[in-house]
């Protein structure tokens, strides 16, 4: 197939390329709980969404501050301000799961254009990708900052493809959250799904095209399909 064909790669980024335990596992200790960050992360995406219906809009970092102090307050913990800027300054520096530079080579290799699309602000997307040493793999950086409208929104799917200038339809989501793959779909796109530990898809919503325990099943999934 001719490369010109080849669909848009769009890439998710926290817990798709990049591996939260270090992360977790501070919030965690800073909730004094097992499920502090689980309780945390669901809080974040959930004021995001309220940001979202309500015509609001603040950056991912202000909300991620915000829940935690909320998280806190319902797991009836002291949380000390200095203490949690230092653990939430860890998601800028979050390694890359094994398996993801092996991936993306594979999707280089055979001519897919790639991009991310994150919710989180720009300046932590590009210090997440450097620290990573991923920047290199990527045409284009998004985050929803520019669109000021949080996945799993339609309008900002549609939005990503379109600074690449591709329609919606021609483009494919990675990404390791169903909610995510669920707004993609919706929107048009196709969808992958990385089955990372303690993630599942959304039954009520569509079935993505692709699916694999990691991105080089997923990456090889999706160059067999297309080439």
């Amino acid at each position: 197939m001719n490369n010109n064909n080849l669909p848009l790669i769009v890439f998710d980024v926290n817990e798709t390329l990049l591996d939260m335990s270090v992360l977790k596992n501070k919030i965690n200790s800073l909730l004094g709980s097992s499920k502090g960050f689980r309780i945390w992360f669901g809080m974040l995406l959930h004021y995001s969404l309220v940001d979202n219906c309500s015509g609001a809009y603040h950056d991912f970092v202000s909300i991620a501050h915000a829940t935690l102090s909320m998280t806190a307050k319902a797991l009836k913990t002291d949380l000390d301000e200095k203490e949690k800027k230092a653990a939430l300054a860890t998601l800028k520096e979050l390694p890359a799961y094994p398996d993801v530079p092996k991936g993306l080579q594979l999707l280089k290799e055979n001519g897919f254009r790639l991009i991310t699309l994150t919710n989180s602000p720009l300046a932590t997307l590009t210090a997440q990708l450097q620290h990573a040493k991923l920047t290199g793999y990527f045409e284009q950086t998004l985050s929803i900052d520019k669109i000021k409208k949080y996945k799993p929104a339609a309008e900002t799917y549609t939005w990503a493809a379109r600074q690449s200038s591709v329609n919606v339809t021609g483009a494919v989501l990675i990404a390791a959250h169903g909610w995510d793959i669920a707004g993609a779909l919706q929107a048009g796109m196709q969808a992958a799904f990385i089955e990372r530990e303690d993630q599942s898809l959304y039954p009520l919503a569509p079935t993505p095209q692709f699916t694999g325990k990691d991105l080089i099943e997923v990456s090889n999934s999706i160059i067999a399909h297309y080439k």
